[in-house]
Parts: C-alpha cells; structure tokens; sequence
C-alpha cells in the first residue's frame, strides 16, 4: 500500500473506502505485517487473527462492492482486549488458568462491534485478570511502551493502547476498573474513554469488580472515539444522542480545577503541560473555574479497596481454594486480602459508596466537566514498584467510585519524550460533553506525533 493511502484515523480509512481507493483487505494485510513486524518487540497480543481477519475483511469488501454499507466502521481493524469474550477464539484474561479457555459466544461489546462492520485483528495482552496498571504480565510477556521500551505502557488495558499508539490498528476496546483504559491511554499517547458505569454491557467481560468495571474505547483521535460509542450504543434505548459529528464550539462552558488536588502531587512537567493546557481552553473561550472538593482531596481508598477485593476474590474463590499457585503473585495478594474481607464490611463499604456518590454530582451543579492530570507522573521504568503504580491511580480512583465518564488525550511531552495525558470529567451521560472539550483542545494543539515506528 502507498504511504499517500495510509489512513491515520477511521474518518479517513472510511472515506478512502467509500471512494474506491482503499479495500478492508489491504488495510488488514497493512496491519498484519506490521503486526507480524513489531510485535515480537512491543508484544501488544496475545492471540493474532490472522486468517479469522482476512476472510472478515473480503466479505466486508464484498458486500461493500454490492451496496451493502454499515457506517462508518464498515471495514475498520479494531482488537479487543483479551478479559471480553469472542466466540470460538481464545479468551486467556491474561491468565494462566484460561490459558485455553474458548468461549462459545461472544461479548455483548463484540457482537455491536461486527454487527457495526468491524474487522478484529487479534485479542491484546494485559495483566493477569485485569489486576494491575503496570502493562505486566507473568504468564504472556510485558507490554512495551512505544514511545521508550524500557518504561511501562500501563494496565490494564496495555496490549489495546500499544497497538494503537504503535500503528498496528485503527481503534481498540479495553476495561476500565480503577483507570486501567486511562493510565495506557496517558502512558502511551493516545486517546482513551471510559464511560458512565454501566452504559455499556458488561455481559461477556470478566467480572473483576462488577461494582467499578466499565467496557471503554481506545484510538488515535477524540472523533475516532466517539464514532465506535455511536456504534456501540445504537441503536439501542437511550437519552443520548449521537455524537458524530462532534461541535468543536466550547465558548462559555465552566471547567473545573480542584484546589487542593489537581495540582498536588505531581510531576513538574506534568504541572506545566496542565497549566498550558488550562491557558488554551481558556483562550478557546472557555471559563476557568476552581472549585473545593473534600470528597476529592479526602478520598477513602480504603473503601474502594474492600469492594474490589471482595468482588474479585467472589470471581476466582473457588480456583484459589483449589490451587492458589496457578496465580501469579499479584492476583495470589489480591485474593488472600479479599478472601478475609466479611460480607458485613463489604456491605458497610458498599452503603458508604452510595452515600457518596451526591458529593461528586454536586461538582457539576457548579461546572461543566472536571479537568485534572490523568496521572502524576510519565511512564516509569517496566519493573517499578507496584506502589508506584498504585500511585497513579490518584486522579482516577474517585471518579470510578462515582461512576462518571472520564476521557484521557495527549496534552503535552516529557524531556524524555514520554507522553502527558490531561483527564476531562463529566457528570453522568455526558460524554458527549468531554468528547467536546476534548476535540476542542484536540484541534487546537495537535500533540499527537504518530507511531514512532
């Protein structure tokens, strides 16, 4: 394929395929050798579909060539991440205990995605059963960050994200308990959507922490994003609209900073690029806004902490009482704390949770969205220490308890040429507000560098 027909974005491949002047099939033959190509290095899958893709990519073609369009996905390589089932291909949860699992149908995700015309490339890596933000993985290999291999591509999701930021796909579905779509997204320079809680089925997704998990949307670009919500959501029920074509317009809207929060903690770099990226908005006509918030700056991590290790020891209590060492570590720590958490203290936490959810909605009788860091920091070095990783979550944690839609876009880069990610905040069933601000902020600035590779 000539470099002048490479599309970057889906807009483009699906125009360049309305036109004639591009197939699915040579778009996935592209993104096979280059998945054949880079993979070994970036090791973003698990399971690559090679023949599965291409003979989904002629009938795509074919009904094409007869006038049979679907949209705007009709044709696109996507992955999927591999804790959400597909049926008859393999779906490990990054698990030596799944390590042949086949499941016989597929997720509810998977199944909008190929009615909406998708071609899945392969199933992407991630940590054993979703259980760290690290990009590590005992049992499949690490996760290589593209932008520098010997620092972390974040997890959970870090097979989905290091395909797209490596050019190996044009968009990728992953989860998202406690920032594992988000932390990726940052780390590896590209965009990333978590959704309101339970706006997308869970049905067919490893149950980690049913309480928190949320099915999200990775790709290159905020429009890219909010195309493959449009197919996934419609047409179904909703109060939502659909989102493409998205307004560009953000004069007048309130964007919130957090005093006591957004800017404490964090890297200098990671505090310059927020500073400028709060200068833009606000040149783009937006109002700056500081607000208070003790729920935020107080935040219990404890209790969060006791609902997911209870759920996620309820999931595997019983392959854990069998044989606790088929387990890595990590997972091993989480179901031995879960295992000893009563069901009175989980109800307890549960109870607090609800009682808390009011203060974060009162955030937005004040302001339109929430900006803040994604992370604290830049990508560290693979093998960190998991506290490390554990401090990421800061800026994530709170608004998964609270169950709002939260996006992750590239804002910025470090001296070491490490991507810096800005998180915008909605109430619930806004997405299509901080998709807004996010293309608005997206058009404006143009971080985006393309895959190294």
């Amino acid at each position: 394929m000539q470099a002048d027909f490479i599309p970057k974005t889906i807009v483009q491949a699906s125009q360049q395929m309305q036109s004639g002047l591009l197939t699915s099939t040579a778009l996935v033959k592209y993104y096979l050798a280059r998945i054949h190509n880079l993979n070994p290095l970036l090791n973003a899958f698990i399971t690559i579909l090679e023949q599965e893709a291409l003979e989904a990519a002629a009938q795509l073609d074919f009904e094409r060539s007869n006038g049979q369009e679907r949209g705007l996905l009709h044709g696109i390589p996507v992955v999927i991440k591999d804790n959400i089932d597909t049926a008859g291909i393999k779906t490990t949860v990054g698990s030596q205990l799944f390590c042949d699992r086949i499941p016989l149908s597929d997720s509810a995700i998977v199944q909008k995605l190929k009615a909406a015309g998708v071609v899945i490339l392969g199933k992407t890596n991630l940590n054993e059963f979703a259980a760290e933000l690290s990009g590590n993985n005992l049992f499949y290999g690490n996760t290589c960050n593209v932008w520098n291999h010997k620092h972390s591509s974040g997890g959970s999701s870090s097979g989905s994200a290091t395909a797209i930021a490596s050019d190996l796909c044009l968009a990728g579905i992953g989860t998202d308990t406690g920032g594992s779509i988000r932390v990726p997204a940052s780390w590896s320079g590209v965009v990333g959507l978590r959704p309101t809680f339970g706006l997308l089925s869970n049905q067919g997704v490893f149950p980690r922490v049913p309480s928190f998990d949320t099915v999200g949307l990775m790709a290159n670009c905020v429009e890219d994003v909010a195309i493959v919500l449009d197919a996934v959501l419609f047409p179904i029920s909703t109060n939502l609209k659909q989102l493409y074509p998205l307004p560009t317009n953000i004069n007048g809207l309130k964007l919130g900073v957090i005093s006591n929060y957004t800017f404490c903690g964090i890297e200098g770099e990671i505090a310059k690029a927020i500073y400028n990226t709060i200068s833009i908005l606000r040149e783009l006509g937006a109002e700056i806004v500081t607000l208070d918030s003790r729920f935020l700056e107080e935040f219990d991590q404890v209790t969060y902490s006791t609902i997911a290790l209870y759920e996620f020891s309820q999931a595997l209590q019983v392959e854990y009482a069998v044989n606790p060492n088929v387990f890595g570590d990590k997972v091993q720590s989480d179901l031995s704390k879960g295992v000893k958490i009563s069901r009175h203290h989980y109800k307890n936490a549960k109870q607090k949770c609800e009682r808390w959810l009011p203060l974060g909605q009162k955030l937005f009788e004040q302001v339109d969205v929430v900006l803040t860091p994604t992370t604290p920091m830049v990508a560290p070095p693979i093998n960190s220490d998991r506290k490390i990783y554990q401090l990421n979550q800061r800026f994530m944690l709170p608004f998964s308890f609270m169950g709002l839609p939260a996006i992750s876009l590239p804002c910025g880069w470090s001296s070491q040429g490490l991507p810096i990610g800005l998180q915008i905040v909605s109430n619930s069933y806004d997405e299509a507000l901080i998709l807004r601000v996010a293309l608005a902020f997206e058009i404006a600035t143009a971080f985006s560098k393309g895959s190294p590779l």
